[in-house]
């Protein structure tokens, strides 16, 4: 519920806290005190567009809301004019319009003789129909499933439109993965094909140096070395420094004939063949490196991803034929439920029609004509019935949409009554002189139904009617002051005796003993029926 309107600022209103009720509120005054100022600042903390004083600024207070927005079931909206532009605030933190516009969707309707965009608007007025089928499960479950079906049919519109592009993503892969394989590259594979090239490209030079060096180490080294070890032999017993150099000496001849061993066991015969088979594969590597912009090991890798990649391609292509089953069979279902739906609206749409005839009968309206039209279309996400009021207030004119034939009045009136057949949601609705062109027994009904529907909605109305303002639960009174330099109004709540005189005053013009219980009276018999 709105529980307080602050403004500080707005026109010709100024420092004004009103704390309302949940029940309800009335605003009434003079002919001219501008009472719909209210519903104007109200409008304005929605982003109702305008051309704003600066330094406007209006809050909202709403209380017991739970939905994405609101802290411990607190919801506070404000909106100012500063420096010619709007400010949006959300419990306490700078906010955007949309952002406010979407935190208040569903808890503020506003009903006068000239905002019935809601009441027009097709989608609004299957809502409010479905709401009196009470066909609610069967819509969600339906929803279910149709969200289902349009998830499923875009995934197969995606791999349809991009089944060409993917068979040629197909065959190009193919061609890469069948390159990498028949080059089978191994890790590691080129650092050793390197090293072997190399050595095969230094042979020659490798075959000559060994061929000296085992000339070096010819036998005559070796007598030389065996003479010094056998005189050495003679007299190491002398001396240790002489035994030391024998030993080394005898390690050197072991040494030296091992290497010359070594050496003559190498073949050095050079591979021409092997020579050109290495230059061709590392050819191949170093050609496939730069192709595709790596190295060995990410030639390796780009093998297992084009595998993976041919892998989902492939089963992308399984899909959709299962896609199209799936399609179906949801198809089915979606058009066995949305016939129950229509069924069920069908058979509720002239039980729909009569009650609303008789309301608006009760309300001054007793030609008037209501039709609730149902038109099969394409199914969509409600269902496969285009749902439109149809009406005409006088006999013998042929019903017609409601932005074509009914006047403010009498779209005021409709609106009450089919929010009163629709009472699902807690809302709050702000009727501005909705009771414009009526009075007597009509006014008597309309209270009533107004009172009802207090029952389920916060109710703000700004009226001219007295029997309206006998069922308020709190009463708001509007004065306004011309003064030499500006004008300015003043609200202030009235009860007991200045409720009964405004409504005295309302009455009949004055206020004299004779009103004043001729308004006790209407408050007492709304006291007793409400």
């Amino acid at each position: 519920m709105l529980s307080q309107i602050t403004i500080k600022k707005f026109l010709y209103l100024t420092d004004i806290k009103l704390d309302l009720v949940d029940g309800v509120n009335v605003f009434t005054g003079e002919t001219g005190v501008g009472k719909s100022l209210i519903v104007d600042a109200i409008a304005f903390v929605l982003g109702e567009r305008g051309n704003y004083p600066e330094d406007s600024y209006v809050e909202l207070v709403f209380e017991n809301i739970q939905n994405d927005y609101s802290e411990e079931g607190l919801l506070i909206v404000s909106r100012q004019i500063k420096n010619g532009k709007s400010i949006y605030y959300l419990n306490g933190k700078r906010a955007t319009l949309s952002t406010i516009k979407e935190a208040t969707e569903d808890l503020v309707e506003i009903y006068s003789q000239h905002q019935y965009q809601k009441l027009f608007s097709k989608d609004n007025q299957r809502k409010i129909f479905d709401s009196f089928c009470q066909i609610e499960d069967l819509l969600e479950e339906y929803q279910k499933l149709y969200k289902e079906f349009k998830e499923k049919e875009k995934e197969y519109n995606q791999l349809i439109q991009a089944q060409s592009e993917r068979l040629r993503e197909l065959d190009f892969l193919k061609y890469q993965l069948n390159e990498l394989n028949n080059a089978n590259i191994k890790s590691g594979e080129k650092e050793a094909l390197e090293e072997r090239y190399s050595y095969l490209s230094n042979i020659q030079t490798i075959k000559e140096i060994v061929s000296i060096t085992e000339y070096s180490l010819s036998e005559e080294i070796f007598e030389k070395l065996s003479v010094i070890i056998k005189n050495l032999s003679k007299i190491a017993g002398y001396d240790k420094n002489i035994q030391k150099a024998l030993n080394q000496i005898e390690e050197a001849y072991n040494i030296l004939k091992d290497a010359g061993y070594q050496l003559s066991k190498i073949e050095l015969d050079i591979d021409e063949k092997e020579i050109n088979l290495i230059e061709e594969r590392l050819n191949l590597i170093n050609h496939l490196e730069r192709k595709y912009n790596t190295d060995e090991k990410g030639l390796i890798e780009l093998k297992n991803k084009i595998e993976e990649k041919i892998q989902e391609l492939e089963n992308s292509q399984i899909q959709i034929p299962n896609l199209q089953k799936d399609i179906n069979i949801l198809k089915e279902k979606i058009n066995q439920l949305a016939e129950i739906i229509s069924q069920k609206r069908k058979e509720k749409a002239k039980i729909f029609d009569e009650i609303v005839k008789k309301h608006l009968s009760e309300l001054a309206l007793e030609s008037a004509t209501f039709i609730t039209d149902i038109q099969e279309k394409q199914p969509d996400r409600y269902g496969k019935d285009e749902v439109r009021f149809l009406f005409s207030a006088n006999k013998g004119l042929k019903p017609s949409f409601l932005e074509d034939t009914a006047s403010g009045g009498e779209l005021s009136r409709l609106s009450l009554v089919l929010r009163l057949l629709t009472q699902k949601s807690a809302k709050t609705l702000i009727l501005d002189e909705i009771d414009t062109g009526i009075g007597g027994k009509t006014a008597l009904n309309l209270s009533k139904k107004l009172k009802d529907l207090s029952k389920n909605f916060q109710l703000i109305i700004i009226t001219h009617l007295p029997q309206i303002a006998s069922i308020s639960d709190k009463h708001f009174y509007i004065e306004k002051y011309n003064l030499p330099d500006t004008t300015k109004a003043v609200i202030k709540e009235i009860e007991d005796i200045e409720k009964e005189k405004e409504i005295a005053r309302m009455l009949s013009g004055i206020i004299d003993e004779k009103s004043i219980q001729l308004a006790k009276n209407l408050i007492n018999s709304f006291a007793k029926n409400g």
